[in-house]
This record gives C-alpha cells, structure tokens and sequence, in this order.
C-alpha cells in the first residue's frame, strides 16, 4: 500500500510505501531539503483522502503467573523481546490491557522487531564502576645542564696574512650548483647582410624576367634582341608581342554563297613598329533585333593555310586580307559582330 506525506519544512510531498514505512518506523528524511522527520501524523492515503479509522484493538489478557505473564502477553500482542522489558510486573488476576502507543492510520507491526543492532539493558542488573586500566604515562628525561655538558677545547684563528695560499683547482665541467650559460652568437657584420640582400633582389629579378619575357617583349619590343640572345643560351623560346590595342580593323564584308554558306572578309591592320602574334578570332552572327543566333570562334590555323607566316606573325605597319568560310543551316542572319582575342 502506498500512502502521502508532507516535510514540515519545505512543503514537499513524497509517496511512501507501507514496507518502508514500517521499516523506518515512521521516520523519513525529505530528498529536497534533507531533513528528517516523522511521517505518521502527516500521513494521507495515496489519492489525497484521509486515512479511514482504525478498529480499537482487541483487550490482552495478562495470566496471573509471572512467569507466564511476559511471553503471554507479548504473543497475543505480536510484540518484541524488545518491548518485554517495559512491560510492568504483572499482578495476581487478569486485566484488559489495551495498546494505545500505535499511531491512529498505521496497521499493528505483524513481522518482530527483534534486530541485531539492538542492545537490551536490564534496569536491574548492578554496573561495576570500575573503569578498567588507566593509561600510563612515563616522564620525558631532562636535558643536562650547563655544567654537565662536555667541554671542548679552544682552537685560535690564524691571521688571513699568515695563511697559506688557497689550491686552485680547475673543472673540467661546469662546477656543481652553477647553470651552464650557452656561448653569445657571434654576431654577423651589416656588410654580410648587405650583399646577402642584393644577391637576393638579383636572383628575384632573374627569376622574374625569365617567366615573364613575353610580357616584357609585348610591352618592351626593343628589347626583343636582347632576350633572344639569352634564350639561344639558356634554351628557350619567344612568343610575338601581342597587344591588342595596336591591332584594328580596318574593313569587313559578310556575304551568303551558294549552298547556304557565308563567306567573311575583312582586312587587319597592325600599327605596331614590330610584328606581333596573329589573334583568334570570334565571329557573331546576329538576327533583325541584333540578338546572337550562332557564334564561332577561328584560330590562326583555320584562316591561315601558310605556317611559316604564322611564325612569323603580322609583319609591322601593314594590312592584311583575312577569309572566313562558315557552313551554316537554316540560319537567317541580318548581321555579325567580329573581335580578335588572345
């Protein structure tokens, strides 16, 4: 069976079983505040209603023997040896006797309280009042005295002048008890780390040229010379200058042949003083409103049948005839935009 209670202290409210309840006599400690208290007068059923009265207990008979009279009345009463040493001397006759020490909502104790844990004084038992052996204490033997104590004889100091010259002695390791101090850098002269910098900036300068020669070619053509002279050493190669914003087109004609295809021509001018690599060409066809329909693009291999004038690449100050042949299908062009790229 379950019952309620509540801790006076923090108005916590807890479920108890029966078992447990009997087991502790009562007594529990609240989980939340920690404090221990009796749960009988507290005690609710599980729902939350009152605990329903319990029957008055039945009278115990106590026989008028007294040896008898103890173990009689504990067995119809279900008690304990422990409470047999509270039950007062029976007198000649039988009286009613009725348990009134059980708490109103909790069933009479059915198992024995019989623990181990419980220690049983008679009252009428005599206690010695011997305490037993005492400790015993032995005293601390006393230092000796002044004039006990032996003397020693008086060694005079030489002066520092009249002693003799200390050994020295050499380590051949760092002394016990010093720290071992690592030798100071030698430190390098600012000379060294001046020509240590410019050998740096030279090799960057190097590396540079070397990587980007294209570029300084496109940008530099009068130094052309130069850097063929220092690949035909070190065993690389030189692209044409290109650069775009010397290129131009000078006229273009877009015409439709037979069989559907068309046929582009436009004239390039190069005004640049030095030849300069052949651009790639993207070639935009265009409808009425000027929106793409179909876009190309013609690399110098397409448009140029000569390799070696490929190489050699358009030649400075001049013009030159290009012819664009595009096969197409079904495609009614109005217009087209070309540009050259690299």
């Amino acid at each position: 069976m379950t019952y309620r209670t509540t801790c006076p202290q923090c108005v916590s409210v807890f479920r108890l079983g029966a078992d447990k309840l009997d087991a502790a006599q009562g007594w529990v400690q609240c989980g939340v505040c920690g404090a221990a208290f009796d749960a009988r007068p507290s005690l609710l059923l599980e729902n939350g209603s009152p605990l329903p009265p319990m029957a008055e207990p039945e009278p115990v008979k106590v026989p008028a023997s007294p040896e008898a009279a103890p173990s009689a009345g504990l067995e119809a009463a279900g008690a304990t040896p422990a409470m047999a040493a509270e039950t007062p001397e029976a007198v000649p006759g039988t009286e009613d006797v009725a348990i009134t020490d059980i708490p109103r909502g909790i069933a009479q104790r059915e198992v024995s309280l019989d623990l181990p844990s419980i220690i049983l004084i008679d009252p009428d038992v005599q206690m010695s009042d011997d305490p037993g052996p005492l400790p015993q204490f032995h005293p601390v033997p006393a230092y000796p005295s002044a004039s006990a104590a032996p003397a020693y004889p008086f060694i005079p100091v030489a002066p520092e002048a009249a002693r003799p010259p200390a050994a020295r002695v050499e380590y051949a390791s760092p002394r016990p008890g010093t720290a071992h101090l690592p030798a100071a850098p030698r430190r390098i002269k600012p000379w060294a780390w001046g020509v240590a910098s410019a050998l740096l900036l030279v090799l960057l300068l190097a590396q540079s040229t070397y990587f980007l020669r294209d570029t300084l070619i496109s940008r530099l053509p009068q130094t052309r010379s130069a850097f063929e002279q220092a690949c035909a050493v070190l065993g690389c190669t030189l692209s044409l200058p290109k650069n775009l914003a010397l290129l131009q087109i000078v006229g273009s004609d877009l015409k439709t042949e037979a069989g559907g295809r068309l046929s582009l021509t436009l004239t390039l001018g190069n005004r640049a003083g030095h030849a300069q690599a052949w651009p790639v060409f993207e070639l935009t066809l265009t409808d009425l409103r000027d929106r793409p329909i179909a876009r190309r693009s013609f690399a110098p291999s397409e448009y140029l049948d000569d390799a070696r004038r490929i190489e050699a690449g358009i030649p400075a100050q001049s013009e030159q005839t290009l012819k664009f042949e595009l096969a197409t299908r079904n495609l009614a062009a109005a217009g087209f935009k070309i540009r050259p790229h690299y």
